[in-house]
């Protein structure tokens, strides 16, 4: 009996971390060096190929539809709520802003707005510290409000309340939307990596119009008062429109990826036995190391999308056809042919791939490296001797997401 594709029924999003371990060395041994889902989508995993794919820079790989759903656009308009919602909020369709931006002018002008020397999510290394200590009383108010943890913490809804605390904060919406931000930006993420149908579907679409919408009222009150993140990228000229999926994708990308990659970070460290990683956190270079080791193993973002225009065979020899590609780097990073050990904390090996490559590096990478080298830091400071606890659902009973990755993590 033929062996099955390992991620053929299930994604990142629902296995544990010693599953995902298995599933990936399983995946860097298949025969084949790309894979065609049943989703549309041919999944790309060994390095080299996902590098070149992410840079993006032969004419033959796009990344014009990074940011389509996966469901297409068909579906949204055979859903009479969804295209309710669709027609209401999101029409004209939001402008291209960074991940899927194809001027190549213009996207410079951005990332270099959010990204470059004084770019506004650059941390700097004399101003690291007092950065880290503002995401430190984000964590202490993600806490239950006696901050006491000698009761069972849902890290889960913590790691999202500090997250859109964090990203919220950084953005500067609003404190009073911060709590609606988690739903909005899970709309979003939702739509690009997962198959929805019917109400789920129709919910998504309204809840990411509602980010759309906040992020327009963002950006119309930063052209008055040139505040924040948004007065920021009209001081720099970023169109207005442009400007509005520029904070939308910010806030749905960085909740996503900051508060999954600790959940499943924490899977891991407590999961151990010998719990060798979160002793770690208790030195001071150790905390930025796992941080480090957690972002390339067990990222809260585990693939994006690329479209390939014309037929193309990539310098690995990898042939690929007309149509849309899963980069996976999640599973990249941990490819034995650029990694001697990927499970390993000293391991040698090439640039993990989390944050993309070349001029499509995320821009946000600083920041949402910090957010979650503080949150583990913290929360070890807090509970040093914490201990796993019994989830009340299965990792099987997430939903499948082919990019988006969390747990479910409650301790003690």
């Amino acid at each position: 009996m033929a062996a099955e594709f390992p991620f053929a029924q299930l994604t990142s999003n629902q296995l544990t971390y010693s599953e995902r371990d298995e599933g990936y060395r399983r995946l860097h041994a298949w025969p084949e060096p790309s894979y065609r889902h049943d989703s549309g989508l041919h999944m790309v995993w060994r390095y080299a190929d996902v590098r070149e794919l992410l840079e993006a820079t032969a004419p033959e790989i796009s990344n014009a539809h990074a940011l389509r759903p996966l469901v297409g656009f068909g579906r949204i308009a055979a859903n009479p709520r969804a295209v309710g919602h669709l027609c209401r909020h999101l029409l004209p369709l939001p402008a291209k802003a960074t991940a899927d931006l194809t001027d190549d002018v213009l996207h410079r002008r951005v990332w270099a707005t959010m990204a470059g020397p004084t770019g506004y999510f650059t941390v700097p290394a004399d101003t690291r510290s007092e950065r880290a200590e503002a995401l430190a009383e984000h964590f202490r108010h993600s806490l239950p409000v006696s901050g006491d943890l000698s009761e069972p913490l849902d890290v889960t809804a913590a790691s999202i309340v500090y997250a859109t605390r964090v990203i919220g904060e950084t953005i500067g919406l609003p404190e009073r939307v911060w709590p609606a931000v988690a739903e909005w930006s899970g709309a979003q993420s939702g739509l690009l990596g997962r198959r929805m149908r019917g109400r789920e579907l129709a919910d998504a679409v309204g809840a990411l119009g509602r980010l759309f919408t906040v992020s327009g009222l963002a950006v119309a009150h930063s052209r008055q008062h040139a505040a924040g993140f948004s007065g920021h990228l009209h001081a720099a000229g970023i169109p207005p429109r442009v400007a509005v999926s520029v904070v939308a994708n910010s806030l749905a990308a960085g909740v996503h990826t900051v508060s999954g990659t600790i959940q499943q970070g924490l899977q891991r460290l407590l999961g151990d036995p010998d719990r060798q990683w979160w002793k770690l956190l208790g030195e001071v270079k150790g905390t930025a190391d796992v941080a480090a080791k957690v972002l390339q193993l067990d990222p809260g973002l585990v693939g994006w999308k690329r479209n390939i225009v014309r037929p193309t065979t990539l310098r690995s020899g990898t042939a690929l056809p007309r149509g849309p590609v899963l980069v996976m780097f999640g599973a990249a990073n941990r490819d034995p042919r650029a990694f001697a050990d990927p499970l390993a904390m000293d391991s040698a090996g090439k640039v993990p791939l989390t944050f993309g490559f070349g001029r499509h590096t995320c821009p946000g990478k600083q920041l949402a490296q910090l957010a979650v080298e503080v949150f583990l830091r913290e929360l070890h400071n807090r509970a040093p001797h914490a201990q796993l606890v019994g989830s009340a659902r299965s990792a099987r009973s997430r939903p499948a997401d082919l990019l988006f990755s969390g747990a479910d993590i409650v301790i003690r």
